[in-house]
């Protein structure tokens, strides 16, 4: 049967309508019993939608599946300033565990959260292969355009109690700031919770390089940046205010533990009317610390105190 030439231009419609259809909208919208697959591409430059400020950048890096990964996450994002964008490397296996979580994939729909495999050549299974990840150029440029990089850990926390905020801390220029190694160090302090001024890293990192088995990168970023003219850095004292490791201090804006919560400093830990502030003051650190049940502790004779590393 043949058509009248008025038909041309219908068919030309359907044609190409249906041809939008299949390439532009997903698959698994249009055929029945499709599977719409989330193609994960390793370590790439971040693309920040607004309202996000593309200056700021948190980064969680963890490859393990840990059972207090998600809470954690979700915890640091809501006491964060709202305009910090994250970004959570992880494992195939740690990515998984944190996507079972909806706030965790409404907030990677919204882009507050990016999520990226950590790629082939970055290994981070020992402080020592973490330590050359994070001395390595190339890393910190595929942050950029971001300037202000806030790195935390498993073993560290952010009080909702805090009278500062991370913003506060970007406002004081530092190039970076850690918990404090101790009130008589002239710069320098542990990377697990920092806030790093990524610039200035670069301007270190494409003169020099680490060697295999030096210093740690904390101590080998901050030797070299206290000796660059440009840098600005936090002494010891001014440190304790933003994050507590061994230096007790009543109202910081965090905590850094060690090795998952379970390594504890005596000089912060150990006494008991202490311990009771910390937990007063910052309540969501137990997050992070291995649980004690009641009939465990009734039925333990040994001094919990003695059990502290000094």
């Amino acid at each position: 049967m043949l058509l009248s030439r008025s038909c041309g231009p219908l068919l030309s419609i359907i044609f190409f309508g249906t041809l939008t259809l299949f390439l532009f909208i997903e698959p698994s919208r249009v055929l029945p019993g499709t599977i719409s697959v989330d193609i994960r591409r390793p370590f790439q430059e971040l693309h920040i939608p607004k309202p996000y400020n593309d200056t700021k950048l948190a980064l969680l890096i963890e490859n393990r599946p840990q059972a207090h990964l998600t809470p954690l996450l979700l915890h640091f994002i809501s006491v964060v300033p709202p305009e910090w964008p994250f970004l959570f490397m992880g494992s195939n296996e740690s990515i998984a565990h944190i996507n079972r979580s909806a706030p965790i994939r409404e907030y990677e729909k919204n882009g507050k959260l990016s999520i990226q495999v950590i790629p082939d050549n970055m290994t981070v299974n020992s402080q020592e292969t973490l330590s050359r990840t994070m001395t390595n150029v190339w890393f910190y440029e595929r942050l950029l355009p971001a300037e202000w990089l806030f790195i935390f850990q498993t073993d560290s926390i952010i009080c909702a109690n805090s009278g500062s905020s991370l913003n506060d801390w970007v406002e004081m220029g530092f190039s970076w700031v850690g918990a404090s190694w101790g009130k008589s160090t002239k710069f320098g302090g542990n990377g697990g919770f920092s806030l790093r001024r990524i610039s200035h890293l670069l301007e270190v990192l494409r003169h020099q390089n680490r060697h295999n088995g030096e210093s740690l990168e904390d101590w080998w970023l901050t030797d070299r940046l206290g000796h660059m003219p440009s840098a600005k850095m936090a002494n010891g004292t001014e440190e304790v205010a933003f994050s507590v490791e061994k230096v007790p201090y009543d109202t910081p804006l965090g905590y850094h533990t060690g090795w998952g919560g379970k390594l504890l400093m005596s000089q912060v830990w150990k006494e008991k009317e202490q311990r009771e502030q910390i937990f007063d003051y910052c309540p969501e650190i137990k997050i992070l610390m291995p649980l004690v049940q009641d009939w465990e502790a009734e039925g333990c004779e040994k001094d919990i105190a003695s059990s502290f590393p000094s």
